[in-house]
Order: structure tokens, then sequence, then C-alpha cells
């Protein structure tokens, strides 16, 4: 026999997943071209269904209750398939090329998984991914979809919120025991700022090198100290490569998906960033 469970509402699923993702009924709203006011009412309705409060309603945010943050987690295969169901109904393959802009640390992202999946899944699209450090204009540079790592400037280009990266200070495992003013530091540009008050003692840079992936290389080679993100630094941290200097991450790094509003719609953009998120999800153990 059906009750109310059985009567919940694809789109209410799709809307709880953004807030879960978003914190703010506002950027979910936003996000899907809803009125705020319809969004509060589709999350409402969807609690009704559900029997049980999915979120904790605060001034600002909003936080997932216990049985928010299950649903949250057992939602994704859903979603998933409801893409892939999606593309079958409609039977439109895309086709094309598809130019993607990635900073060089975040490469691993799409230089192996995500590119077998993507083909996988779009095999009539030619992917071309530019791993790049400087910010590109994405309509001068023809660029479809960017991968952004800080805040974004104000700006007409649509945005979807990816991960928040914690940065960490790791230093080579040749140093365990050495005091950090004696470790040389190996910096990309910014750090040296961004330490200054809460690691004073730190040596001004040794090195300065604007590509984290080198600076994680240099640092399991036993180069020194250095700034990594979390999905660069836990690996070798966890095969002994490197340790950490820190209790608490130095900062937190907010990594989005930016695009032209004109391909909001573009399934291919879409297809790229769910694989991308994923993969995020993956490494920072979000899965």
């Amino acid at each position: 026999m059906l009750d109310d469970f059985d009567d919940i509402r694809l789109r209410d699923l799709v809307l709880f997943d953004r807030l879960a993702e978003l914190g703010t009924i506002t950027a979910a709203a936003r996000e899907l071209g809803l009125p705020k006011p319809t969004a509060s009412r589709w999350l409402a309705a969807l609690e009704a269904r559900v029997g049980r409060p999915l979120v904790i309603r605060g001034a600002r945010q909003v936080a997932l209750t216990e049985r928010g943050q299950s649903l949250h987690q057992q939602l994704q295969p859903l979603l998933a398939c409801v893409r892939a169901l999606r593309a079958v109904a409609r039977d439109d393959q895309p086709r094309g090329t598809l130019r993607v802009s990635v900073p060089v640390p975040f490469g691993r992202l799409v230089g192996g998984s995500v590119i077998a999946a993507f083909r996988r899944q779009l095999p009539g699209v030619r992917l071309e991914v530019l791993l790049q450090n400087e910010r590109v204009d994405l309509l001068r540079d023809r660029i479809d979809l960017a991968i952004r790592g800080g805040p974004l400037p104000d700006s007409t280009l649509m945005a979807r919120h990816l991960a928040r990266v914690p940065l960490w200070l790791y230093a080579g495992a040749r140093f365990s025991g050495v005091e950090p003013a004696e470790i040389p530091l190996i910096a990309a540009p910014g750090d040296e700022a961004m330490l200054r008050p809460g690691r004073p003692e730190l040596l001004p840079a040794a090195v300065v090198v604007d590509d984290r992936t080198a600076v994680r290389d240099a640092l399991c080679s036993g180069a020194g100290v250095g700034v990594l993100p979390a999905f660069l630094g836990e690996q070798p941290r966890d095969e002994g490569l490197l340790f950490r200097l820190n209790d608490a991450p130095l900062s937190t790094l907010r990594v989005h998906a930016v695009y032209l509003p004109e391909q909001r719609t573009d399934a291919r953009v879409r297809a790229l960033i769910e694989l991308i998120d994923a993969e995020l999800r993956t490494l920072l153990g979000q899965a």
C-alpha cells in the first residue's frame, strides 16, 4: 500500500540536494532558477512526506539533521540514475567540442577517472582540457567550463559550488622533530602573506612556484615545508612522506565550476560538473 513517502517528488529531492550543498535556501533557489518562497514550499513538502525534519533552520544558514544527512548521502545514486534516464529519454546525445580550463593542481580531477567516465557517458563529445593557473576569460578564450579555487569576483557567470577544500601546512618526513623556524619554506604566490599572522616563526620563502603540484613534489622530496590542499597532501601523508605542522587547517579553499549563462542547459557542461563534483567528494572523503 502506498503512503506519503511514495508521493515524494523528484524536484523536491533535487532542491534538497542543492540546499545541502549550498547551505542556504536562497542560494539553492537561485541555482535552480526558483523563487525563494517556492523553494521553501518544496522543502516543507518533502519534510512532510518524509515525516521528519531534514534541516535545522538558522538565521543565515541551514544545517542538516541526522536524518537529513542520511537522506542526502543515500540520494546521490538516485540522482545519478535520474541524469542517465534523462539522457536516454531525450535521446539527444551531445556532440561537438567541450573546452575546459582547470588549475594545474586540479588537473588530476580530469586526468584520469573523470575523463574515462566522461568518454563513457558522452562518447560523441571531444573534450579539450587546458591546465592553466591563470584565470581565463571564458568568452574571449572560448572556454565552456572553468574550475576555480578561491573567492569569485562579481560577474555574470553562472557558478556551481563544488567543495570546501582545507589547506594544511605540511613538511617533508625528514624534518620530523625539527623546529619549524629551521625548515625552508616552499611557497606558492600569496602563501607568505597567509602564513605570517599565524606562523610568524617560519622563514621567508626559499622557493616560490606557481603550481601547488610542484610544491607537493618538492615537499615529498624533502625540500621543506609548505601549504597544500588536502587532496594533494593527504595521500603522501598517509604514505609517510609528509606530516602536518598544524592541528587545524590554515584556511579553506572554496572550489567552484563557472560557465556562461547561455550554457546553463548544456548537457555536456552539466555532465562534466557532476563527474568532477563526485571525484572531489571521493578525494576529500565526502563520498
